[in-house]
């Protein structure tokens, strides 16, 4: 199993305090021989309608000496856990969470909200600070709204 981010159990207590349950630490996808390891695994009610939600999250601290080969790798990772969560689980949305810092810097350049609309690539932004969730990309209600 990879290791972890640093920032894993702030960001663990941040999607609690925004009301979801962990359900996996971590959220393992099976396919074929491999075992792929997502970080967090959860689920939350979002209203009557749409009843529970599932969703797994990738924690990425960027911190490497460039912001761009550390957004590289993140997005090849979530590109292929999304691929992977098609076929096996594809209900379940899939998020990259990272500070509110990382956000910030590289996600609010032109690259940075290229990938969030292009991907599509789903945001968790959390002050680690405070441990709480600062920001939903896309929002908790766009999702609520289209179900996805």
């Amino acid at each position: 199993m990879p290791a972890r981010d640093s920032i894993h159990e702030t960001v663990k207590e941040a999607v609690i305090k925004d009301g979801w349950e962990i359900t996996d630490d971590p959220y393992v996808i099976s396919y074929g021989e491999r075992f792929l390891f997502v970080d967090l695994g959860a689920s939350g009610f979002i209203g009557v309608r749409q009843g529970s939600k599932h969703i797994a999250i990738e924690i990425k601290q960027f911190r490497g000496q460039s912001q761009v080969a550390d957004l590289e790798q993140a997005i090849g990772q979530y590109t292929l856990y999304r691929l992977l969560l098609n076929q096996v689980d594809p209900e379940r949305d899939l998020y990259l969470a990272i500070s509110e810092a990382t956000y910030s810097d590289i996600f609010s350049e032109p690259i940075g909200k290229l990938a969030i609309a292009q991907l599509p690539l789903k945001l968790i932004i959390v002050d680690l600070e405070k441990k709480e969730v600062s920001q939903w990309i896309p929002s908790r209600q766009a999702e609520k709204s289209s179900n996805r």
